[in-house]
């Protein structure tokens, strides 16, 4: 039972082996099934090029000396690849010659075995390949993993300010004629609510509203916790218009919601929503944020439970009374 759980486990891990001379892709192909690795074969540099824009093995054993794209360039091409980068090349040569290896190891090979090798040392070295590599791989998840986490709120489960000064910063950058809508969002009075019911449920409450908030952002959004009772919307590709079609939403849920009912309680709450959007309020970060929170103010000065757009208080400036900051 052992060994049928060992091989089901190796077998997981598809092996690709380029050599130009039939003969030594029989044996190698033979000596690694035998052991249980699924094997694929090319009999050229070019063709293993091709197998790889479809195919991605867990190791490569490649030939050194092959007519046309030698061993060297392919390998070369194979690590210039950022899809194919991190696959382990072990060079198989029938030359020790000290330049050739080093110049293997210089286009990026792992290891070496020379021809003619033995079953168990090609089975050694592939083994440890695999396993280094395995091990690289989860290290890489971890540390994405750990990245992701600084960079979640714990509460909420909504991205932290440090995420979003960063990545709208980026989305500025990269996508300058993409329109994009800021949403400012407070919790109405909800100094009741913890003078009330206490902070622990004052918490949960929030906790409960960013999730509705999150569960009703369209696909590419994302929320932001942006200290207590404040969130931030980021709607990528929404412009004023459909923008304002996504803060509205989330208001209305928001207002029809019970919270803390896990608790035996019927809360009800609502928010104050202030917008703004790129490029037609603002065409930098610092003016974009500045202007969805002049919005945010004038939502509460008008009785809150709204949503008010920096574009509407724009076009009536004297009206309301407020006099809008410039955005350029």
């Amino acid at each position: 039972m052992e060994d049928m759980k060992k091989k089901e486990k190796i077998n997981d891990s598809p092996l690709l082996v380029v050599d130009d001379n039939p003969v030594i892709v029989k044996l190698l192909g033979a000596m690694l099934a035998q052991a249980g690795y699924p094997v694929t074969a090319a009999n050229s540099g070019q063709q293993a090029l091709a197998l790889l824009e479809s195919f991605l093995p867990d190791l490569i054993l490649l030939d050194i000396d092959m007519p046309g794209l030698s061993g060297l360039e392919t390998c070369r091409i194979i690590k210039g690849n950022p899809r194919t980068a991190d696959i382990p090349v072990i060079f198989v040569t029938a030359n020790n010659d000290k330049s050739n290896i080093v110049a293997g190891f210089e286009a990026g090979a792992h290891d070496y075995i020379i021809k003619p090798s033995t079953r168990e040392e090609l089975l050694a070295r592939v083994r440890t390949h695999l396993a280094l590599c395995k091990t690289q791989q989860a290290l890489k998840a971890s540390r994405a993993r750990y990245r992701e986490l600084s960079y979640i709120d714990d509460l909420t489960g909504l991205y932290n300010t440090r995420y979003l000064y960063q990545t709208l910063q980026a989305h500025l950058d990269q996508h300058p004629h993409r329109p994009l809508t800021v949403v400012f969002i407070d919790i109405d009075h909800f100094k009741r609510v913890v003078d009330t019911y206490g902070h622990l449920n004052g918490s949960r409450a929030i906790a409960e509203l960013a999730a509705v908030a999150k569960g009703l952002l369209p696909k590419g959004c994302y929320g932001v916790s942006y200290g207590g009772d404040e969130f931030v919307l980021v709607l990528a590709g929404h412009d004023g218009r459909t923008g304002g079609q996504v803060a509205e939403q989330i208001r209305a849920a928001i207002a029809d919601n019970r919270f803390l009912v896990s608790q035996g309680l019927e809360v009800r709450l609502t928010v104050s929503c202030g917008m703004a959007s790129y490029p037609e309020d603002a065409n930098d970060l610092v003016n974009l944020l500045g202007n969805a929170d002049h919005a945010l103010f004038e939502t509460k000065r008008r009785g809150k439970n709204a949503v008010v757009a920096y574009a509407e208080m724009k076009a009536a400036p004297q009206q309301d009374g407020f006099l809008p900051v410039d955005p350029h």
